[in-house]
């Protein structure tokens, strides 16, 4: 008796599983091409370390981000690890920290007065930064972004 519910309701089951699963649009963004783009970060002359480095599109399409390493040098990534940005007119927002662990885990007690960025804070808000560059389609784009 079981064996004969299990495969009557196997093929109801298997065909929820495929209506629920396939075929329907999908509610994301459609993916842009995307272009290498890649920069270096400075502040006063200086490389700016373990940045965090944000492009969001003027149209609030889409946005790409990339950390930067010891270097001051960052790559974006959009969809995937360092695959670029799809070509346009992006606001960047920088923001970067001086907090380190002192044990895997544990950060430090805040001092007083608060955690100070090395960079001016206005960089970390999209509102307050003045940085606007274009990513060109068929080009190389290689940004030197050195805050004042």
């Amino acid at each position: 008796m079981a064996a004969k519910i299990l495969s009557a309701g196997f093929p109801l089951g298997l065909a929820f599983l495929l209506i629920g699963c396939g075929g329907g649009s999908h509610s994301g963004p459609e993916k842009q091409a995307t272009v290498p783009t890649n920069g270096i970060l400075t502040y006063r002359g200086k490389a700016v370390p373990n940045a965090s480095v944000v492009f969001q599109a003027l149209d609030g399409k889409v946005s790409a981000h990339g950390l930067t390493d010891g270097a001051g040098t960052f790559r974006l990534s959009t969809y995937g690890a360092q695959d670029g940005i799809p070509p346009g007119r992006y606001k960047v927002t920088v923001a970067a920290g001086v907090v380190k662990e002192t044990e895997p885990g544990v950060l430090p007690d805040e001092p007083e007065g608060g955690f100070k960025s090395p960079v001016p804070i206005k960089y970390a808000n999209p509102t307050t930064t003045d940085i606007v560059l274009e990513v060109k389609d068929q080009e190389r784009n290689e940004f030197t972004i050195d805050l004042k």
